[in-house]
């Protein structure tokens, strides 16, 4: 089995994502994956960044990089989020065409990147993870989420050509566009662009609440004085705990010491 990995990045990926990123490969190398035979797989690991001020073109060229290579699944990766070692095999173990995580929007006040219809709604809500459906471990379809976390079978593509050809021009390009919202007040992503197509040709998507709740969307933000108050108590557990850690190393260090005199 073949897993492209795909990156779009803008200038240098975050370094928690980094952290993230290396934990996750070393447990999917190490995973115990069996197929529907309850063989052991083999999985192949290739890495596939690409660096553009144009979102839409990189995520062009990642499904071109990903399909050139012939990989069965896509893992949409960005370089702006933290998330569980066990991501991939997580989301894989699902046997779904196209699985992700439900994250906060980088912004302030945040919103969930996923969204799905009401019977019989033209327009989608915002859908939220709670930590009930975490903990109940739900996976749940949706209208449409964001591409920080979120595996594909690369069978997708096929679907989405045999639709082009039966109902649009023959060619399922393009997959990304952003365009303006009907009141032309602001814009739909590239990844709502996205699933609508999916949407037409039938496939849907799904959400892993369990995984949603520990990923994490990197962002900066202003530190007030406000901040340092409402944090002062966290603040003076942090420092005890970090204190603790030393303590505890002088006092193995010591014993250690004492016991080698004793001998």
């Amino acid at each position: 089995m073949k897993l492209a990995l795909a990156i779009p990045s803008y200038g240098d990926t975050k370094a928690k994502f980094t952290q993230s990123l290396a934990t996750m490969l070393v447990h999917t190398a190490q995973a115990d994956l069996r197929d529907e035979n309850d063989e052991r797989i083999k999985l192949e690991i290739e890495t596939f960044i690409v660096s553009s001020s144009m979102l839409t073109e990189g995520r062009h060229r990642l499904v071109a990089e990903a399909l050139a290579w012939e990989a069965d699944y896509m893992l949409w990766l960005d370089a702006d989020h933290v998330f569980p070692h066990d991501a991939f095999v997580r989301l894989w173990s699902h046997n779904l065409p196209i699985v992700g995580a439900n994250y906060a929007r980088r912004c302030t006040p945040t919103a969930p990147t996923a969204a799905y219809y009401d019977a019989g709604d033209t327009v989608a809500k915002q859908l939220y993870t709670t930590k009930e459906l975490a903990e109940a471990g739900t996976v749940e379809p949706c209208a449409h989420m964001g591409f920080g976390l979120c595996l594909m079978n690369m069978k997708i593509f096929d679907a989405l050509q045999d639709y082009a050809e039966q109902h649009g021009d023959g060619n399922f390009l393009p997959l990304f566009k952003f365009e303006p919202t009907e009141d032309k007040v602001g814009m739909i992503g590239e990844d709502v662009f996205f699933f609508r197509k999916c949407r037409d040709a039938g496939i849907t998507p799904f959400v892993d609440h369990g995984l949603s709740w520990n990923v994490g969307h990197i962002s900066e933000i202003i530190m007030t004085n406000a901040h340092a108050l409402a944090h002062r108590e966290k603040w003076a557990e942090v420092r005890k705990k970090r204190g603790d850690k030393f303590d505890t190393k002088a006092q193995e260090i010591e014993q250690q010491a004492e016991s080698e005199v004793i001998a």
